[in-house]
């Protein structure tokens, strides 16, 4: 029996993520830069993992991060790429937030408690705190309201301890068919920049454009883009996907991740043998039933049970049962030989028989999302942290 890495594991496709950094690169002019998303553990698939792969394809000029926390722990793994902290970071931790500054870290700011806080770090660390002002166009989440932008910006801009870096904004809708929203957005965005223009410093940074948006709208990709969710290989949107291949045909995403597990367990039942908790299940045939080792803990959602299906030797195999905190069980009666020992993918593809030449299957993110009613991004964040990343 093959010995696993753990009871569970995510491999990761260092030629998937290279090729989906191409395949949007491609789509950029020359001075645009292209900033990764490796927040949320690079969404579920490994944060420093991630990250080292970005560094050393030459073509990622940022990397975007949810905390100061996350942006610390790649600067402790050697990463020397420019980071920005996208979301937050605790205003009352000078000494975290001037270790920031000194590691070359970018903020942005979206509120004065934050500029304040900032300041008070710079003159700690010795050096300007790098800042990204927020601006408000309609995502009404963070940012600066328009009409308070200008006194932001000059708040900024007058003091020696702060350096305007860029300034951003972000959609609410780029994922959708219609478009009408993020036009006004865009429109809100650049009228902004008009009115601001007299006070923003020379070569600042411009970006507002995600995932979808980079495909969908070139109009809005400024100086930076933000590539989130595609650069794994998923779609933002079933929509968004219809939108892109209609408009650019030749446009292909590589899905990096694959989830594994292995059977633990195989079990013959005669009929009307309960499975599970609450005995959501109960067979009707005599049925040859594999536990895993995989549960909720690990990120497999409990709504998953009695209607996930799993890839066993290349076959879809169905849940069978509630999922439980560390077990799943799989009815594999389809199956000849099924052994302890043998690889269950849980996302990802797999082929049929030993040859290389067999069919390939696959349970998608998307698939399990749309089962669920959910969206591939939480498939995908929600696995377990503790589980172990593999670049494959």
């Amino acid at each position: 029996m093959k010995q696993p890495p753990a009871h569970s594991w995510v491999e990761v496709s260092e030629r998937a993520l290279v090729h989906n950094i191409r395949a949007h690169r491609r789509l950029l002019g020359s001075k645009t830069k292209l900033m990764t998303i490796v927040k949320s553990n690079a969404y579920g698939h490994g944060l420093e993992l991630v990250a080292r792969v970005c560094e050393r394809s030459h073509i990622v000029d940022w990397l975007g991060v949810a905390s100061l926390n996350e942006a610390l722990t790649l600067r402790r793994a050697g990463i020397t790429l420019p980071i920005l902290v996208l979301s937050y970071y605790h205003p009352l931790n000078i000494t975290e937030l001037a270790k920031g500054i000194n590691h070359r870290i970018s903020f942005v700011v979206y509120e004065d408690s934050a500029l304040k806080a900032l300041a008070r770090a710079a003159r700690l660390a010795g050096k300007p705190a790098l800042v990204h002002a927020k601006l408000e166009t309609g995502m009404a989440r963070l940012g600066v309201l328009p009409e308070n932008a200008a006194d932001f910006i000059k708040n900024i801009t007058n003091s020696p301890y702060l350096k305007l870096e860029g300034v951003a904004s972000h959609f609410a809708t780029a994922e959708s068919r219609n478009q009408s929203f993020l036009k006004l957005q865009l429109l809100t965005f650049k009228n902004l920049l008009k009115d601001l223009e007299s006070i923003l410093p020379p070569n600042i940074i411009k970006h507002f454009s995600c995932s979808a948006a980079i495909t969908t709208t070139t109009q809005s990709h400024f100086d930076l883009v933000r590539l989130g969710i595609a650069f794994y290989g998923e779609w933002p949107s079933p929509e968004n996907k219809e939108v892109v291949q209609d408009l650019l045909s030749k446009f292909v995403l590589k899905s990096a991740l694959t989830w594994k597990t292995q059977v633990i367990e195989v079990q013959s039942l005669p009929r009307g043998v309960p499975v599970g908790y609450d005995c959501t299940y109960v067979t009707t045939k005599p049925t040859i039933m594999a536990v895993l080792p995989v549960g909720y803990w690990d990120g497999y959602d409990r709504k998953l049970g009695n209607q996930g299906t799993v890839l066993i030797h290349g076959v879809r195999c169905p849940i069978i049962g509630k999922i439980c905190m560390n077990i799943s069980m799989v009815d594999v009666s389809h199956l000849k030989n099924v052994r302890v020992g043998d690889e269950v993918v849980l996302i990802g593809k797999q082929t049929s028989g030993k040859s290389k030449s067999g069919k390939v299957e696959e349970v998608s993110a998307d698939e399990l999302a749309q089962k669920i009613g959910t969206i591939n991004y939480e498939i995908v964040t929600r696995i377990n942290p503790l589980l172990p990343r593999l670049l494959v």
